[in-house]
């Protein structure tokens, strides 16, 4: 369980489902587009600063040695998330296949607690 760790704790989240597209415009004004590869979705997930880095530690170990290399299957949580499913029934979780892209630098400041340089950024395998 380490990119899901990053799922169930991430204080913002943005998914990116909009496909890819290539457009031109001719002289006379005419645009043409076409979507190109397959819509898969990007993740965009920040950690809060300031917890524990003792408690965390195991975690953080875990999500390193997945790197960016590995994929490994999450879950968008019915209860973490219930405002992202809207009217869907309770209980109900969306499973992804993802991939990090992204991986932030982390920071040990303070009296033990950690700080992350930027979002973690995952795409769905598809």
């Amino acid at each position: 369980m380490s990119f899901q760790y990053v799922f169930d704790n991430a204080t913002t989240m943005s998914i990116n489902r909009k496909k890819v597209v290539a457009s031109t415009t001719a002289r006379d004004g005419t645009v043409r587009a076409v979507a190109r590869g397959n819509g898969a979705k990007v993740f965009t997930l920040r950690l809060p600063d300031g917890p524990r880095y003792s408690d965390n530690k195991s975690e953080i170990e875990a999500i390193e040695a997945l790197d960016k290399y590995q994929t490994e299957t999450i879950q968008i949580k019915y209860s973490k998330l219930p405002y992202y499913y809207g009217n869907v029934n309770p209980g109900t979780n969306e499973s992804y296949e993802v991939i990090c892209i992204e991986f932030p630098e982390w920071t040990i400041f303070g009296y033990d607690q950690v700080q992350w340089s930027g979002p973690f950024v995952f795409v769905e395998v598809v």
